[in-house]
């Protein structure tokens, strides 16, 4: 019978009765990829962060493996699959799926940016192969009203 447990003692026997649920240890939730990175994780790989304060849990790609790790990738774009002709209020909200092609969202990035010093780095590759990157070391994203300058 699935979700029973029984167990035989030397003297008894006891049945247990209840579902058994997969056990998840609660999900460590961090401000940022570089929180991230210091507390041991070395994969590139989707981590939950939490962009503000009160804020819901936001999935994102964290970039681990290059460059020192702990990077927050707030955009990344692998094979065309998602189209980023989007509207104003997606490109706020974001799109995608941080496993693949995503956005990390207007939103985010400014709430995230607003309460820490960030760098930006800028990766690109063609479909040759060509390489080029761009780093910034002083990145922040204004708010809505400041149009997310």
């Amino acid at each position: 019978m699935q979700g029973v447990r029984v167990e035989t003692l030397p003297d008894f026997t006891v049945t247990l009765v209840r579902r058994l649920a997969p056990m998840r240890a609660p999900e460590q939730v961090f401000q940022d990829c570089a929180e991230i990175h210091r507390s041991g994780a070395t994969a590139d790989g989707v981590y939950t962060i939490r962009v503000a304060n009160g804020s819901e849990p936001k999935k994102v790609f964290c970039g681990m493996e290059s460059n020192g790790g702990g990077w927050t990738i707030i955009q990344r774009r692998v094979d065309g699959s998602e189209d980023f002709q989007r509207s104003w209020k997606e490109y706020k909200e974001g799109f995608g799926n941080p496993a693949g092609e995503y956005w990390l969202g207007n939103e985010a990035i400014h709430q995230l940016t607003s309460r820490a010093t960030y760098s930006l780095r800028v990766e690109l590759e063609d479909w040759e192969d060509q390489e080029a990157d761009a780093q910034y070391e002083r990145f922040q994203l204004g708010s809505e009203a400041q149009l997310y300058r």
